[in-house]
């Protein structure tokens, strides 16, 4: 096997595993397959470090490869983050056969993965915003350019100025999660209990397991946005974290509301309770899935922390004092599927609260009686319309500021005290 082939295509399902670690260096258990198996027979054996299960026809299977397909990729990453829609804000299976409302281009012009991830050399291009692996990086902007909105009146005008400040799903994507529910907090502390009965919520998911803990799913959520301008930083393993902080980034994007490489995107944020050592304040590796009926010290066996602390730690070769607490954590996932029709994505007045009345674009524009400045302003998400599609967006008809101005370093809406780099042209002050 290549090392172009060796690539972490297969992350879950057992590929690569060791001591229910993933091990980035001992790829060497990831075969052609994993990707390229049409039949949709494959499959490994989760404690066999990446073997094929034995009841699979290779040969059958080897008979029939072709080209990736949704499915092929979304084996992995469509379960990304132990299960299906846990930590990905936006991959599910429902994006196998999607509905245009759901993603545009999946569900309305069929698109593979591969369209948009585009392969060289078996290197895909594409950057989580949760792990460090790159092999190039794509953007929307890569077919769409640097001026997507085609049009050339007023509404398209302003629309690519934008695009200039902000990322194309923080408007095309108002809400994530759309097609399934996604996991936004998740409590390992609360693990072990098999006593306790999980209960449904209003989406019909568990809101507990006693190998995992306790869990919020959330569907057609709001996203939280930030400025990101292409880099991520995180919390490796083994990096000491500062306990002072009520809450601890484990992943959080880089950029300034005085970057200008940096855009206003959507991300989820992903809450948990993990553990981390009382004495050395790093993160700590429990071992979960026993490796054999002899093993004495995975958690999903014994229930036992310390046993499984200390075990997961050996297995990585750290130290471990032996001593944990429990402690809050965020990740922040970009949101980058589900992509709305372009009729859905946020209007101006779901952006600027200083449109919402009677003037809107007249304000700095005079009247044109062949001009509708309000049906412009107007334009965008029906909220109204998606919840009675069923979706949990009640809340979000008639909002407006969408995106919070103010918390991404604004004095306030941009239309009244002015956008980053520039001066209003009527006489008030621009973003300092």
């Amino acid at each position: 096997m290549t090392s172009n082939e060796a690539r972490c295509t297969s992350c879950h399902a057992g590929y690569g595993w060791k001591d229910d670690t993933f091990d980035f260096t001992d790829m060497t258990k990831i075969d052609c397959l994993v990707c390229h198996d049409t039949t949709g027979t494959y499959k490994k054996t989760p404690t066999a470090a990446g073997m094929p299960d034995p009841s699979v026809d290779l040969v059958a299977v080897a008979k029939s490869v072709g080209s990736t397909s949704r499915k092929s990729c979304g084996d992995c990453h469509f379960n990304g983050g132990g299960g299906e829609a846990v930590k990905h804000a936006d991959l599910s299976r429902q994006l196998l056969k999607p509905e245009r409302n759901c993603d545009v281009h999946m569900g309305g012009y069929d698109f593979q993965c591969s369209e948009c991830h585009r392969t060289r050399n078996h290197k895909i291009a594409g950057r989580s915003s949760s792990v460090p692996v790159v092999e190039g990086d794509m953007s929307c902007t890569g077919c769409h350019s640097d001026t997507p909105h085609y049009g050339d009146d007023l509404l398209d005008h302003h629309l690519n100025k934008h695009s200039n400040n902000i990322a194309c799903t923080t408007c095309h994507a108002p809400v994530y999660a759309k097609c399934k529910p996604t996991k936004v907090f998740w409590d390992w502390s609360k693990a072990g209990d098999k006593n306790r009965k999980p209960q449904k919520d209003k989406y019909g998911m568990g809101d507990y397991n006693w190998k995992k803990g306790e869990f919020i799913w959330k569907e057609s959520a709001k996203p939280v946005y930030a400025w990101y301008g292409g880099f991520m930083k995180r919390i490796l393993l083994g990096d000491t974290l500062d306990r002072t902080q009520a809450e601890i980034n484990i992943t959080e994007p880089v950029g300034s509301i005085n970057d200008p490489n940096s855009k206003i995107s959507p991300f989820k944020i992903m809450k948990g309770v993990q553990a981390v050592d009382a004495s050395y304040d790093y993160l700590l590796v429990p071992h979960l899935f026993p490796k054999n009926k002899e093993d004495k010290t995975a958690y999903w066996k014994h229930r036992d922390w310390q046993k499984s602390f200390s075990a997961g730690m050996q297995a990585k070769g750290m130290k471990y004092s032996g001593q944990y607490e429990w402690i809050t954590t965020n990740m922040y996932w970009g949101v980058e599927h589900e992509v709305m029709p372009a009729d859905m994505a946020l209007s101006c007045v779901q952006c600027h609260e200083s449109l919402k009345g009677e003037r809107t674009c007249n304000r700095c524009h005079q009247d044109n009686r062949d001009v509708d400045f309000k049906s412009i302003a107007h334009k965008g998400t029906d909220f109204s319309y998606m919840a009675s599609k069923g979706r949990d967006v009640s809340h979000l008809v008639g909002t407006t500021d969408y995106i919070d101005f103010k918390a991404l370093g604004y004095k306030g809406d941009p239309i009244i005290y002015g956008g980053r780099f520039k001066k209003l042209p009527m006489g008030y002050k621009a973003h300092k």
